[in-house]
């Protein structure tokens, strides 16, 4: 008999604990996701649950909204500074093999002309060609010089014109033209034809490109002499925009503290007082 009462209390206890679980789970389920289940089955058997009303959040009450303070800096007047800065130039420097040129002035009838070392570090060629009438003294001439800063840069071409004598004048002029013309086109220089015209018309230029200059002027005195130049234009380099903008002497020049100059140079510096001497021993 006690058998059979602990066999059937067992029994009990099992079904008892998987009605529980069964409940537990049901109870999730019909739970879940805001009694969303357990909503739908008791409006299918006829009973209608009112929609529950969201809790109103107590309204704060807000004053006027205080706007953030902008951040002040303050600016030397030389960031607005016009710096007044040069155009930017192209530079063209006369490019062309000396010997080459000297070679060319002596196809075009001008003898002598060797390309050669001077003093100095110095190079040139150079030719004199005079225009001798018998018996008039002194003749008229040209002179020719091309000179160098080393053995294969050119530094300057030069013709001079001796007019003597006033019937000479078309000859040395012709003479002279040819020689410029040699140049010219030796460093592609455009426009020569109009140079050589100007030349043989004795009419004084003064032309400069890309940092090349080439002039034609007389000298002073009685007796007409002229000269064609070619070198190079004499520049000295002009500060670039950034050297201009970040000058020191710009931006640390001594002050007072003001927002124009905020940083004191040396001359407001404290320096110390002189020492007291101290008694001798």
């Amino acid at each position: 008999m006690e058998k059979k009462q602990k066999g059937r209390s067992g029994i009990a206890f099992f079904f008892f604990a998987m009605g529980l679980i069964f409940a537990a789970i049901a109870a999730t389920v019909l739970l879940a996701n805001e009694q969303r289940n357990l909503k739908q089955i008791l409006s299918r058997l006829g009973f209608h649950t009112p929609a529950p009303q969201a809790e109103r959040q107590p309204r704060i009450a807000r004053g006027p909204r205080k706007e953030p303070d902008q951040p002040k800096g303050f600016l030397t007047a030389h960031i607005f500074a016009d710096l007044q800065t040069p155009e930017q130039q192209f530079i063209r420097q006369i490019r062309s093999d000396p010997r080459a040129l000297c070679e060319g002035l002596s196809d075009a009838g001008f003898r002598d002309l060797e390309w050669k070392s001077a003093e100095s570090g110095r190079w040139e060629c150079s030719s004199l060609v005079p225009f001798v009438r018998p018996g008039q003294e002194p003749s008229s001439s040209i002179f020719i010089l091309v000179k160098g800063r080393g053995e294969e840069e050119i530094t300057s071409f030069r013709v001079k014109l001796n007019i003597e004598h006033g019937g000479d004048t078309p000859v040395v002029t012709s003479a002279a033209a040819r020689a410029a013309s040699v140049f010219l086109n030796e460093v592609r220089w455009a426009g020569s034809a109009s140079i050589t015209l100007k030349i043989q018309a004795l009419q004084e230029f003064d032309l400069e490109r890309f940092g090349s200059r080439i002039q034609f002027r007389r000298e002073m005195g009685d007796t007409p002499r002229y000269n064609f130049l070619a070198n190079q234009t004499a520049r000295t380099r002009p500060k670039s925009v950034a050297e201009l903008y970040f000058d020191r002497e710009k931006w640390l020049t001594p002050g007072e503290g003001a927002s124009v100059s905020f940083i004191q140079g040396p001359s407001a510096w404290p320096r110390p007082g002189p020492q007291p001497a101290t008694p001798a021993q």
